[in-house]
């Protein structure tokens, strides 16, 4: 048997590689968003509610995240006792773990 795959060498595995590519980027953007807003420390609900996210437009793009309420980067070391020093990166390699 005998299987010709130059009709494959047009650009279409680039082309399925890159989508590949923003789709994974894309879910772990979105599911790192997801942990810090469920790991977010809570006492009005404005932090929580403040997170923002941008997922990538094309392959290789970085997605973004991100909370700019004044004391967040505060909270992000940890002055919460709802939310230990550690609870940033924690969700954001939960979210990268394959």
């Amino acid at each position: 048997m005998r299987i010709d795959l130059s009709d494959l060498m047009d650009g279409s595995i680039e082309k399925l590689v890159d989508e590949a590519v923003l789709d994974v980027t894309a879910k772990v953007t979105l599911d790192a968003h997801r942990n810090l807003v469920e790991a977010s420390p809570v006492k009005s609900g404005a932090f929580r509610g403040a997170w923002t996210v941008e997922t990538p437009n094309k392959a290789y793009d970085d997605g973004m995240i991100e909370n700019d309420k004044e004391y967040a980067a505060a909270l992000a070391k940890g002055h919460s006792p709802q939310a230990p020093s550690g609870w940033v990166e924690n969700s954001i390699e939960a979210a990268t773990r394959l």
